[in-house]
């Protein structure tokens, strides 16, 4: 048996392969279906769900939900493509994003996804050293205020890397105060993202922000490519983030017909990416998986098992059962589930390509309803975010 993107010898029943990191496909241990694309940075998972994405249509209001297939483990950082067409239900087709420095209006000169191989790394200091060398790399050019503003997010926030040099600094500013409110609620969840940045999109690909929570950044120059470094990301998509305007229509629009929650603000998108960040944390410790940042052999299966959880939702609809089931016990329903979820946004009962719910849109929705309006948040959204905390503290 070999692996299907750089031949080399493997195990029978192995999950990965020992040299590259390739997850690989075994029908005899369900492991997930991978081939590799252009970039080798996005990979067609067989409608498996990896990048979360939230988006909107401008004149329309109608949110549209991107999972992208991600190739976790290798590639390099030429681009990226989507799996998912808004404007088809064909799943073959794809919609392309070239992430490259910056040439035009609303670009931006960062590049998310450089990976790097054969580089020492022993212990969290390299990879937190390798991460924070990659982002600064790219700052040459980056007025000073907009550091100033990546710099306090960093020192306040334990995000290891943030680029945002195009941003208006103002807005920066803004969006600052959203890792603020929620940091100072939830303190334990502080340390996990490792980059926050800007990525290049365009506006037919409709997403506003996306959260990334398993990309291969870099492996070991061991002979098993162990450890491998692993970065958690939140991306903001330039076309709307460099674009105060468009977003804020389509914000308004999308909130306005109920697409989205209401009262939803041009910075409020960036929590429902943190709906899906701590969904994601209570997930992981659910699966006793203490950190991500060091991939080595003996955590590499409980990686996997995170990884598979997170593409079939399970976890994410046992949540909001048990908050369901919480419901009824006080309220004495008759409502269904579905009606229970679309009382918090339409975008709560997104669904994917091949037509099945996608259960972390209604966690990250409650998020952001909760975020927004607090007390005045519709009840199925203060009962998801219950259990969601409960979770959390373990």
């Amino acid at each position: 048996m070999y692996c299907n993107k750089c031949g080399n010898p493997i195990e029978p029943n192995s999950k990965f392969c020992n040299r590259c990191g390739n997850p690989l496909n075994n029908s005899n241990n369900n492991t997930i279906n991978i081939s590799n694309s252009k970039s080798n940075i996005l990979s067609d998972l067989s409608n498996n769900k990896k990048m979360i994405f939230i988006g909107v249509g401008i004149g329309l209001g109608i949110f549209l939900v991107f999972f992208v297939i991600i190739n976790i483990f290798g590639g390099s950082s030429s681009g990226y493509y989507f799996n998912t067409n808004p404007n088809q239900n064909n799943s073959d087709n794809v919609v392309t994003v070239e992430n490259t420095p910056k040439k035009g209006v609303y670009r931006t000169a960062i590049i998310y996804d450089n990976t790097y191989s054969g580089v020492k790394i022993e212990k969290d200091a390299d990879a937190f050293s390798l991460i924070v060398k990659d982002s600064v790399s790219q700052k040459n050019n980056c007025p000073k205020d907009i550091k100033a503003v990546e710099d306090d997010i960093i020192k306040k926030y334990g995000v290891t890397a943030v680029n945002l040099c195009e941003m208006d600094v103002g807005f920066a500013k803004e969006i600052e105060k959203v890792f603020k409110k929620i940091y100072d609620e939830y303190p334990s969840v502080r340390g996990y993202i490792t980059n926050f940045t800007l990525v290049n999109g365009s506006i037919s690909d409709n997403y506003i922000a996306a959260f990334l929570p398993i990309f291969n950044f870099a492996t070991s120059d061991s002979d098993s490519t162990y450890p491998w470094v692993i970065k958690t990301q939140i991306l903001l998509n330039t076309t709307y983030f460099l674009n105060k305007d468009r977003l804020a229509i389509a914000v308004k629009d999308s909130s306005n017909s109920g697409h989205f929650p209401k009262n939803a603000t041009i910075y409020s998108p960036v929590a429902h990416e943190f709906g899906h960040y701590l969904s994601f944390l209570a997930m992981m410790k659910h699966h006793k998986m203490k950190k991500l940042l060091l991939i080595n052999s003996d955590n590499s299966d409980i990686l996997y098992s995170v990884y598979a959880d997170f593409v079939n939702g399970n976890y994410s609809l046992d949540m909001i059962n048990e908050a369901f089931d919480n419901y009824k016990k006080d309220k004495n329903t008759n409502m269904s589930l579905d009606e229970w979820r679309g009382t918090i946004s339409k975008y709560a009962l997104a669904k994917d390509n091949s037509g099945q719910y996608i259960y972390d849109e209604t966690i990250a929705e409650s998020f952001h309803d909760v975020y927004l309006n607090g007390n005045n948040a519709c009840d199925a959204s203060k009962y998801v975010i219950a259990v969601l905390k409960k979770r959390l503290k373990g």
